[in-house]
């Protein structure tokens, strides 16, 4: 089966999108938090930014919704056009171990890092304000501590003190196997519409609903639904669409929505409403994206492919480098320049950093995982024919 390549694009930009939300959050917090405080930038700008539709280039939710949802899609596409049940057994087999090999490689990473106090994330957080920063690697560093997030804490207990963007891999986990239940129990029904209605309902704003409207997308074009044949016709339903997938991709979480145009559809009693927003804007971004063969086009530029390739290491990889090498390049240059050229050199150092080892770990770990998780689910359930 070929591999809609162009979702790879649309992953590569999403994490990009989260390596620059990082360094807004460790750099230009004000631009997340909206306040003044922290502010880089001339008074009430950073405010003004970070509650308008400019949060978008840096919306980290947003693009781990995108995430989420491109995994309800493509992980059940194949089975929704084969109806082929092995594809749940193996999918689910192979899991665990396609995400706990890199995982493994990034904690012993920031383990290194903290042993030889090689993190300066606080010394470069008391320059630019962000508490939020500083908060992290000030632990006493323990290879048991560490072992145990690696096998046990990333995926069960919600334990990711050595790499803090890792919140999102029991989600993943979890969430893939919600995917492989859900098609195991009701992929071939003939009334499964009403049963997705009702996982809608149920997992209505948290963060597992984007991988049961995941699902339904991929269901919906595995079929050939007529409505969305129809509706993919028209650019002007898709344009709209787009703008209001990427205006409620822009609803800002790290501040309130008082005093933005958000303001008015915030509903006060879904305190998760941010996630909401964001689930639903991704959801309404990769229908259009499905439907427009200009952005098809566009995400199948060879550098957003490149970009996806190395998406899982990249977001595994970003935060610690950040931590580390680039607050210690910030903190060296900020005392001889000042505060934004300090970190756009910062910023383009470490992206051409962040992206070499990424490959590297993509070359050397990540595609070694995927090989090791078929070769085992080869062994335990594939049998040998003569």
């Amino acid at each position: 089966m070929r591999k809609i390549i162009y979702l790879n694009g649309l992953r590569g930009l999403a994490a990009f999108i989260v390596v620059i939300h990082h360094f807004i959050l460790a750099f230009y917090p004000a631009l997340f938090f909206g306040s003044d405080i922290q502010t880089h930038l001339k008074p009430g700008v950073e405010a003004f930014l970070s509650g308008s539709a400019f949060n978008l280039f840096y919306s980290g939710n947003f693009a781990v919704c995108i995430f989420f949802v491109l995994s309800g899609f493509v992980l059940s596409h194949k089975f929704l056009l084969k109806k082929d049940y092995a594809i749940l057994t193996e999918g689910a087999t192979k899991r665990y171990v396609r995400l706990v090999i890199p995982v493994a490689v990034s904690i012993l990473l920031a383990y290194i890092l903290m042993k030889f106090n090689l993190f300066y994330n606080t010394q470069a957080a008391k320059v630019s304000g962000s508490d939020w920063f500083g908060e992290f690697w000030t632990f006493t560093p323990n290879l048991m501590d560490a072992l145990n997030q690696i096998f046990i804490g990333t995926f069960f207990t919600n334990d990711f003190a050595y790499n803090p963007v890792l919140w999102t891999i029991s989600i993943e986990f979890f969430g893939s196997l919600l995917i492989f239940s859900f098609l195991a129990l009701f992929g071939n029904m003939r009334n499964r519409y009403i049963v997705y209605i009702i996982g809608i309902i149920f997992f209505f704003q948290t963060y597992y609903l984007a991988f049961i409207l995941g699902i339904l997308l991929s269901d919906l074009m595995a079929n050939k639904n007529l409505f969305i044949k129809k509706f993919g016709k028209s650019k002007l339903i898709l344009l709209g669409l787009l703008l209001l997938g990427l205006f409620l991709g822009s609803y800002p979480s790290g501040r309130g929505s008082e005093g933005t145009v958000y303001n008015y559809i915030n509903i006060r009693y879904f305190p998760e409403f941010d996630v909401l927003c964001h689930v639903i804007g991704a959801f309404i971004v990769i229908l259009v994206l499905l439907n427009s063969k200009k952005m098809q086009k566009i995400l199948s530029f060879k550098y957003f492919l490149f970009l996806g390739e190395i998406s899982f290491t990249m977001y595994l990889l970003h935060f610690i480098i950040i931590g580390s090498l680039s607050s210690f390049i910030f903190i060296k240059l900020e005392s001889h320049m000042p505060y934004a050229d300090a970190f756009l050199f910062t910023f383009f150092l470490s992206v051409a950093f962040i992206i070499t080892a990424s490959y590297l770990m993509y070359l050397y770990v990540d595609k070694k995982a995927i090989y090791l998780s078929k070769s085992m689910y080869k062994r335990l359930f594939q049998v040998k024919t003569n």
